[in-house]
């Protein structure tokens, strides 16, 4: 008995990484849902390390919705999770806040696994244009209904080459708060015609001027639209003109303040 409890203690005391192996299978089976299609472990901070663990679990094969905000998983934390055969269910999942960057991206991008995605939620996450244009070309995207990239470091570039893909036709939500995004990133979405069920679009707090936000407000391209947010722009009284004739016929809200 003795030298079992030594053994144990040994164990845990020189294989740290071995308490969290421990810890994060128990928190999975507490945070998973009964039919097991849904994960919450957002803002536990499993980091790196943890995402590996979480990779490996084979009980995750009917995963469909994983919650992973705020987890300090980093790019290779990503690339441990595109990898694994066990997330081919998974169509939902949110990344706040983990310092993917563009390479925490590409592993989404080139992942053989996740083909079934419909919700990515990657804001607050350093991303720039340097990896946009892996998401504008892999074959995982096609099935995107929401794509956020809210709070990231995108410029005009960026916002050209999501406007110019054609892998967004099923798109419904794209939020683009709070970048680096100027009059030519929203003329080419206002160009566009490769957003047929766009019905929100959010570029409020970019670097927009009357010049982009008019065409975007006036805009044909977007036949399913119902909100357009342009607002914490910089904005005189052309957009506010533009956008008030706009909200007067009711079938797009514009913000534009």
């Amino acid at each position: 008995m003795f030298k079992t409890a030594n053994i144990i203690f040994l164990l845990f005391f020189f294989c740290p990484s071995l308490v969290q192996a421990v810890e994060l299978s128990t928190l999975v089976e507490k945070r998973i849902s009964q039919d097991g299609t849904t994960l919450d472990l957002k803002g536990l901070n499993i980091g790196k390390k943890g995402s590996k663990k979480l990779a490996s679990m084979e009980s995750l094969s009917s995963l469909v919705t994983l919650h992973l905000q705020g987890n300090n998983i980093k790019s290779s934390g990503m690339r441990a999770l595109a990898r694994s055969p066990h997330l081919t269910n998974l169509k939902h999942i949110d990344l706040w806040g983990n310092l993917l960057g563009d390479l925490g991206l590409k592993a989404i991008a080139d992942s053989p696994h996740f083909k079934n995605l419909e919700s990515l939620k990657l804001w607050k996450n350093e991303i720039s244009d340097d990896s946009l244009q892996f998401l504008a070309e892999s074959k995982n995207f096609s099935h995107l209904r929401t794509l956020m990239l809210n709070n990231n470091l995108i410029t005009d570039l960026g916002a050209t080459i999501i406007a110019s893909s054609k892998n967004f036709s099923n798109l419904k939500t794209l939020n683009l708060f709070r970048n680096e995004i100027g009059d030519e990133g929203a003329l080419a979405f206002a160009s566009s015609r490769n957003f047929p069920n766009l019905e929100s679009l959010f570029l409020g707090e970019n670097r927009i001027t009357d010049k982009g936000a008019v065409a975007l407000i006036e805009s044909q391209s977007f036949p399913a639209l119902k909100i357009l947010d342009l607002g914490k722009n910089l904005l005189g009284e052309p957009s506010a003109l533009a956008a008030f004739q706009i909200n007067r016929k009711g079938k797009v809200r514009v913000i534009y303040r």
